[in-house]
Order: structure tokens, then sequence, then C-alpha cells
């Protein structure tokens, strides 16, 4: 079999990721320098990429993401394909243990679809199987093919899986790039610990300010174009900057990546900032995953260990599910804003265009739209919500489309039941 397609998709899984994936598929979420998505078309460069993901994404995936295809049965029944779902983090050698041509086969971890390599009749009736919802095709897979064969490669399936590795993906990133050079302005009394080939700075980047102090001794640092490293950053390696980015003064201990146009300060170890978000101020953000368009006012700090050292439990679709992991910290959705002086408690999770203040420690798990402080909240009135994510996105000179609004709005409608069963009324709708 020989084909040029590869079709990247969302199982019936990627809810598991809520709520960080409200407002994107599954392979948007960031884990290293780049989407999980990015990192899948990478190991494919050649090929033509189709996008299969939840229906009511269609429309803001088709403005955001450059793909032959997206939720189009009759364009992916055209020809061959190699389907590869959307939760793989790939590792530079994903085309090596999943050619894009050989037989036609499916490889599975336990129930789970990894991989489907199918010729456009197999196609077809895969489609057929799975209906009008694309995102069945795990089972329509599974049901059209039932031999399978085990893979092993590395399933994202919590958010907190992000997270934990995120320090190796950068690492594997920055080797599949080339290794390091300087394009952009590093000023001669900024201190270089370590391999200075560890080290990368973008076009148009400026570490312009004595003080500076980046280590590499323990993995590289990617300064992508156009960032800015102010005085008294220190940034430890492996760590990833990303385009238009500013780290004011901060302290970035190992395994951050800090998405574009972003601002940082204080400090963080081992987080992930999707893109345009801010933390410019003291407070400390660990083991943590924070969306787009997320402010953390001053002095914002989480936990990421508890005092006993036990292993963090979290909520994932409304039930407590235990981590595995004594090293956790928040989970924070897109257009969320945290006022100053909020703690957060090891293992929170605040939904999509949450408004929380007031200091104190909020409740672990905060649905979307929620507005308050402390103990008591009401919910966010999604029309005041969106006007005010467009002035916010206006600032950053990015427009809010239509789309945008419309996926807003449908993420209050599905979210409804979350908030009533926190209690959380709508006789204020602030």
């Amino acid at each position: 079999m020989v084909s040029k397609n590869i079709c990247i998709f969302e199982d019936d899984r990627s809810d598991n990721l809520l709520p960080l994936v409200y407002l994107r598929p599954v392979f948007e979420l960031r884990c290293g320098m780049s989407s999980l998505r990015e990192k899948i078309e990478q190991a494919y460069p050649e090929s033509k990429v189709h996008i299969v993901c939840r229906g009511y994404l269609s429309d803001t995936v088709k403005e955001q993401v450059s793909a032959a295809s997206v939720n189009d049965a009759q364009a992916l029944g055209e020809e061959d394909c190699l389907f590869l779902n959307g939760r793989i983090l790939a590792r530079s050698d994903l085309s090596k243990n999943i050619p894009l041509n050989g037989p036609e086969e499916v490889g599975v971890q336990g129930e789970t679809v990894v991989y489907a390599r199918l010729k456009s009749e197999t196609v077809k009736k895969v489609l057929n199987d799975s209906g009008e919802d694309l995102t069945r095709l795990s089972a329509g897979i599974l049901k059209g093919i039932p031999e399978t064969k085990e893979i092993d490669v590395l399933l994202i399936s919590y958010p907190w899986d992000l997270v934990k590795h995120n320090a190796e993906a950068i690492k594997d990133d920055y080797q599949a790039l080339g290794g390091g050079r300087v394009e952009g302005f590093l000023d001669e009394r900024v201190a270089i610990y370590g391999d200075k080939s560890q080290l990368y700075v973008g076009e148009g980047a400026r570490i312009v300010e004595a003080g500076v102090v980046l280590n590499l001794e323990e993995g590289p640092i990617y300064i992508d174009k156009k960032a800015k490293i102010r005085a008294f950053s220190i940034i430890d390696g492996p760590a990833f900057v990303g385009e238009s980015a500013i780290i004011d003064g901060a302290k970035l201990r190992e395994g951050c990546s800090i998405g574009k146009v972003c601002r940082i300060g204080g400090e963080l170890e081992e987080s992930i900032l999707q893109a345009y978000s801010n933390k410019h101020h003291d407070g400390f953000l660990g083991h943590a995953y924070v969306g787009e368009w997320v402010n953390l006012g001053a002095i914002v700090t989480n936990s990421d260990l508890k005092n006993n050292y036990g292993e963090v439990k979290l909520y994932v679709k409304g039930e407590l599910i235990n981590s595995g992991e004594i090293k956790v910290g928040c989970f924070i959705a897109d257009h969320t804003k945290v006022g100053i002086g909020t703690f957060l408690n090891t293992g929170t999770v605040i939904g999509v265009a949450a408004n929380v203040f007031g200091g104190g420690l909020p409740p672990k798990y905060l649905p979307s739209f929620s507005w308050g402080g402390g103990k008591e909240f009401v919910e966010h009135d999604p029309e005041k919500a969106i006007a005010n994510a467009k002035k916010i996105m206006a600032r950053r000179k990015v427009e809010q489309s239509p789309a945008e609004a419309a996926l807003l709005r449908k993420v209050y409608e599905m979210t409804a039941e979350e908030r009533e069963a926190a209690g959380i009324g709508n006789a204020k709708n602030l």
C-alpha cells in the first residue's frame, strides 16, 4: 500500500483532557516546543494532512490549521491513508516505528487505536461504520479490521502527562531541529553554563541585558524569534521560549515551555503555557498547564506537592482521579483570569472563561464560566466573557472571529451541568 495521506484524529478518550480541550482538539495541546499535531506532521513532511476532530470545533480548526480537509468524509475516502491518533506524543523516530507505507494494518494499545494504515475502500467502509460522528473512527476501524498488533508509542491520556513528559519532549524537539546557533542578539555579559551547542537564539530574539543566566548543563534552551529575555532572568534547560514571548526577570526552572506572546515573571518549574498568556508578576507556577489568554495576577501561586508527599488526585469529568504522581500542579483553561494573591491547591483544575479572585484557596475544581472567590461563586455571563475576550485579544493585535465567539457560547452551553453540579447558580450572572 502506497499513500501520501495522513489523518490525525481525535478519539473518544480525548475528553479526559478537559477542560484544556474545550476550545481545541487534543492534538493542538503543546508538549515540548510544539503541538502534538505539529510533531506528527514533522514526522511525515511530504504528506497531505487530514483532520478529524469533535464536530463543534470544525469551524475554528478550519481557521487555525492548514489541512487538506477537516471532518470531510468524502475527501478522506478518496485515497489510501495512514490514520494517527491525535494523542500520540511523537518522537523524531515516529515514521520509522509507524511507516507511511506498508501493509494494511492496525496498531493498538489495549483497546485504543494508535494508528491504522488503510486502503481507500477500507477507509470508506470505516467511515460508513462510524456514521456522522467521525470521532468514532476507532470503533469503525476495529470493526473493519479485527486483526491488530500492539504498538509501543507514548499516548497522552491526562493533562498531567503533558507536564510529565515536557522536558524530554523539549530535548527531542531540539535535536530534531538540528542543534544550536545564535541568529538573534546575545549580550556578551550573559552568563552561559554548559555546552553552547545546546543554545538556540532565533532571528530577532534579544537577550539584551546583563544579569541573564542560561544554564545548559541539564538540557537545551531554545529561544524563538523575536523573544526577549530581560535582566536577572534565570533559565535552566531544557526550556523553550516561544515567538515574541517576554521573560522579565523570571526564574524558569527546568522543563518549562512558554508559548508565543506570553509575558513571564516570578518563578516557574516544569510548566507549560500554551500561548498569549500572562504570568508577569511574582508568584510560583509549578508542574502546571495554562491555556491561551489566561492572566495570573500578582503573587498567584500554586502548590505542586502535598505536605505528606502523597499522590495527587484531580477532577476529570467530574470524578476524582488519582494521578499516581506526587508532583502535580494546576490546570487552567483558556480565557480564565486569576486575581492577585490567589493560592491554588495541589491539583486544582479551572475551566474556560472563569474569573477567580479574592485571595485564599478556591475549590480544587471550578467549572467553566465560574465567577467569584473563596467558596462563593456564581455564573459568568457568557456575552460579557466573550466581549472581554475580544477586548483582550485586540490588545495583542489578534481579532476574535465569529467562529471563536460562537465556540465560547457553545462551551457555555455544554458546561451548564458542571456548574449546576458545583452549585454555581446564574442569579447574578456576572
